[in-house]
């Protein structure tokens, strides 16, 4: 037989660490084996929350330091383009409002 047709695969990672922990206290704690707080109970999917959390910000914030670094490296900073996008409609205005203005005679 053909072995891709008969073998399944998992798609699934399993359980993780903080839910293992946390079945663990929560059993324990339901049993009367350990006398915590609820909250301790559920620690470990909060700190690991906390330490996702974290990791993210801190992923966010050099992606947006290298953002601003390649806008500032391209010779203008991101303020100077977001002001550019709104300073074109004013540049284009005065250009119409100077073509159509007389120049003056000097044949006199």
């Amino acid at each position: 037989m053909n072995d891709r047709k008969t073998r399944s695969r998992s798609a699934g990672g399993g359980m993780g660490l903080p839910v293992l922990l946390t079945i663990i206290f929560i059993i324990l704690r339901a049993t009367g084996t350990v006398d915590w707080k609820w909250y301790w109970v559920f620690s470990p999917i909060w700190i690991s929350l906390g330490i996702g959390i974290i990791f993210f910000i801190f992923v966010g914030c050099c992606l947006i330091g290298a953002l601003i670094g390649i806008f500032g490296a391209a010779g203008a900073g991101m303020a100077d383009g977001i002001k550019g996008w709104f300073g074109k409609k004013e540049e284009q205005e005065d250009i119409k409002d100077v073509s159509y203005e007389e120049e003056p005679d000097d044949q006199g």
